[in-house]
């Protein structure tokens, strides 16, 4: 196993957490900006890197079934999440009462008519309004990973063909958990079918940390991803925004559908992927001091992503209950907020090197942090 630092993983993270933020946070811009990327968005760049990551934290060769430590991870992000749950209905409900207005589209309204059933749901996550069903998400993929890396000793392409069927299958069939707060009653990250670009990223993650090439480079397959991913943007603005009505439109949003992860949208992240991996300035600026904070913040991938979610939300409330804020103020939530992340993750970061000098300040191979992997 090597030992030398991997901070592309990182500083990846670290950009796709507050990517994350400025869609949550619903400005006036948001939709817009979350569907200029392509058919992918920050969401499968982050999926994929939890996944190699927990393959970096967790995975040993031949370890056989090891639940201990994925497992203590994943009861943490649940009750972090139950933690966001608590904060942002008391917030929601207090709008609720004073403006009257519905942060949630009415999910606490509800709420409020059964609190004692919907917090019973609550808990066994089955009532999760808007942007409250990723952390669950993670936890079954933190449930799922000790048995991925125990098939995947055995034979990388029959776990491969299971995960590819179980996507397929949920895909087609609309197989989904339920989810009583959104209006489809169903979790709106389908983790029978999200579950597929986590396995990818273990697969790779494994390969990085046997010392292997991770995504060999080929001049056309490099031309290829770029190709996809250049043309990715005008076709997926068009898919979201122009009128594509019938068959052929129904077709086009099942292929990019973010719930079921069609595979338009997992082309296009493996693209994204293999385009950064094998992009030299992308690593010369994960090792430049500018990017320390970003690369920080994908460190502390959890802490920042529940500070994110958490300002969103308050920037939420706040386009709520102040219509009609200017663009240039906007903005400025933007970057304050955004700051704010990066000021935990520095502080984080700073009582982490302070408790143990041992502890490194970026990801190593074997040792690395994220939403799906130990951080401290």
């Amino acid at each position: 196993m090597s030992g030398q630092r991997e901070n592309r993983i990182d500083l990846l993270r670290g950009l796709s957490l507050l990517l994350i933020f400025i869609g949550h946070a619903e400005f006036t811009f948001s939709q817009t900006f979350q569907q200029s990327r392509g058919f992918s968005d920050a969401s499968e760049i982050f999926v994929l890197l939890a996944g190699m990551s927990s393959a970096l934290a967790y995975y040993r060769p031949d370890m056989g079934l090891q639940m201990e430590r994925p497992w203590r991870r994943a009861l943490r992000l649940y009750f972090t999440h139950l933690m966001l749950f608590v904060f942002m209905a008391m917030v929601s409900s207090l709008v609720l009462a004073v403006f009257h207005e519905a942060v949630w589209d009415g999910a606490m309204s509800e709420f409020w008519q059964n609190p004692l059933l919907r917090g019973i749901q609550a808990i066994s996550l089955l009532f999760m309004p808007g942007n409250l069903d990723i952390l669950p998400m993670y936890v079954l993929l933190l449930l799922l990973a000790p048995f991925v890396f125990v098939l995947h000793d055995r034979s990388r392409i029959a776990l491969l063909a299971v995960c590819g069927a179980v996507w397929l299958l949920a895909g087609l069939g609309h197989v989904n958990f339920p989810n009583v707060a959104l209006a489809d009653r169903s979790w709106y990250f389908d983790p029978l079918s999200w579950q597929l670009i986590f396995v990818i990223g273990i697969c790779l993650g494994i390969r990085l940390k046997r010392g292997e090439t991770v995504l060999p480079y080929t001049r056309p397959l490099f031309i290829a991803a770029a190709v996809f991913a250049v043309a990715a943007i005008p076709a997926n603005l068009a898919v979201h925004f122009a009128p594509i009505d019938g068959t052929t439109g129904n077709l086009l949003h099942q292929m990019v559908s973010k719930t079921n992860e069609g595979p338009l949208r997992i082309i296009n992240v493996l693209a994204i992927l293999y385009l950064a991996w094998n992009t030299g300035w992308v690593k010369k600026a994960s090792n430049h001091p500018s990017m320390r904070l970003l690369c920080i913040a994908g460190r502390h991938s959890l802490a920042i992503f529940a500070s994110g979610l958490l300002l969103a939300f308050c920037v939420m409330v706040l386009m709520k209950v102040v219509p009609g804020i200017s663009l240039a103020a906007q903005l400025l939530l933007l970057v304050g907020c955004c700051a704010i992340q990066l000021a935990i993750g520095q502080w984080l970061e700073a009582r982490k090197q302070a408790g143990s000098s041992q502890r490194p300040s970026a990801t190593l191979i074997g040792d690395a942090g994220a939403i799906g992997a130990k951080s401290g």
